[in-house]
C-alpha cells in the first residue's frame, strides 16, 4: 500500500480500458489495461537504459524461440500503433578536428574490413562513420589515437561484439598517422 501512495504521487491514471492480448500458453484472454501518464512533466523518472534494453532483449530471445506459427498468431495480433516513451540519453561532444583527421588518414577505405565506403554523401564524401576504439562512455579519450574511421557495417560490428581481435587491429591502425 505505502508502495501505491508512493506511485500515485508521481503518476495519474487515465481511462481504463479491456483488450485481449496472449498469454503465455499463446492463447488470447481478455485483459485490463490501466495507461498511467506523469503528473507534471517536470516528474521524471529516470528509468536506467541497462533495464529498458535487458527487458527488450528477454523479449527477443522469447521471439527467436517460437515457431513461425506461434510467431505469426503474434504478429497478427500486435498492435498496429506502438507506444513511446521519452528518453533522456548522455552525449558526448566529440571533437570535429579528431573526427575529420580519422576520416581524412582513413581516405575512403573502412579501416576495420579494408572495404571503400560503401557510398557517397550528397557532397561527393565517402560515407565512413567515426568511431573511438575504446568507448567515450567508458572512458575513453576523444584523440586521434582512440579515433578511426569505420563503414557503418562494421562501426555496427563494434557496438554489437567488440572483438578484441577487432580492437587490436584497430588499435595499430589509429597509432599510425
Amino acid at each position: 500500500m505505502k508502495y501505491l501512495r508512493k506511485i500515485s504521487m508521481f503518476f495519474k491514471a487515465r481511462s481504463t480500458y479491456q483488450e485481449e492480448q496472449l498469454d503465455k500458453n499463446n492463447d488470447l484472454r481478455p485483459v485490463w489495461v490501466f495507461p498511467l501518464s506523469l503528473k507534471k512533466e517536470r516528474d521524471k523518472i529516470l528509468i536506467p537504459t541497462e533495464f529498458l534494453e535487458s527487458r527488450e532483449n528477454i523479449q527477443k530471445k522469447k521471439a527467436k524461440k517460437l515457431t513461425q506459427d506461434e510467431l505469426m498468431k503474434r504478429v497478427s495480433r500486435a498492435s498496429h500503433k506502438p507506444g513511446s516513451r521519452t528518453i533522456v540519453t548522455k552525449g558526448y561532444e566529440r571533437d570535429v578536428y579528431v573526427s575529420e583527421y580519422a576520416k581524412r588518414r582513413a581516405n575512403g577505405v573502412c579501416q576495420l574490413c579494408e572495404e571503400p565506403a560503401p557510398f557517397h554523401t550528397k557532397k561527393g564524401d565517402p560515407y565512413l562513420e567515426t568511431h573511438h576504439i575504446e568507448w567515450l562512455s567508458k572512458g575513453g579519450e576523444d584523440t586521434i589515437e582512440n579515433t578511426v574511421a569505420l563503414c557503418p557495417n562494421c562501426h555496427r560490428r563494434m557496438h554489437s561484439l567488440n572483438l578484441k581481435k577487432d580492437v587490436e587491429k584497430l588499435t595499430g591502425v589509429a597509432s599510425k598517422r
